[in-house]
């Protein structure tokens, strides 16, 4: 009998769900193929079936975390806010992914900064972001837009890795952005 794509998405989510769980506790090193199978509920060989190592889970998970930020922060820039304001509710947006994804883990900073491959892949995602502020900057008539796009990511960047977790973050990056954005407006 052959399994179903949907049971074995099914699985798979299971998985990816149990990694996320055990890497958010114990971190990515104190976290092992045969954990993750346990907390799945699934056979080691259903989950060698869909991913060949822990890397590889931890990947996916990168994944589809980058693809909701990513998802959040075109939501928000896609409105017809001024562009200070549409700037700071997008990166507060995909930032607040991350954040509830990392709340309350010991092993924040470890999985933030785990893997080389998950490190290139955060910098495509920060790459198509400043491409699009600087898109936005550029038609607000900033006189230098790629200056500012990476100022403001950097600088929300930063309140995220200072520990910015909490209930003000969204509120604090939207700030941020006024604050570094409006007077290069003004200036036009």
């Amino acid at each position: 009998m052959t399994q179903g794509p949907a049971k074995s998405s099914g699985k798979r989510e299971r998985v990816l769900d149990a990694a996320r769980t055990l890497f958010l506790a114990n971190g990515l090193r104190g976290t092992s193929m045969e954990a993750i199978a346990r907390q799945a509920g699934v056979a080691k060989p259903t989950l060698y079936a869909h991913f060949p190592d822990k890397d590889a889970v931890f990947l996916a998970i990168i994944e589809a975390l980058l693809s909701e930020k990513l998802a959040v922060f075109e939501a928000a820039m896609a409105s017809d806010r001024p562009v200070a304001q549409r700037v700071g509710a997008a990166l507060a947006a995909e930032f607040e992914v991350v954040n509830r994804t990392l709340a309350g883990s010991p092993h924040r900073d470890e999985l933030f900064a785990a893997h080389k491959r998950a490190a290139a892949l955060m910098q495509q995602s920060d790459d198509v972001v400043l491409a699009r502020l600087r898109d936005a900057f550029k038609a607000a008539g900033v006189t230098a837009p790629d200056r500012l796009a990476s100022l403001v990511l950097g600088a929300a960047y930063g309140l995220v890795l200072r520990g910015g977790v909490g209930a003000h973050l969204g509120e604090d990056i939207e700030l941020l952005a006024r604050r570094l954005i409006e007077p290069e407006l003004a200036e036009r």
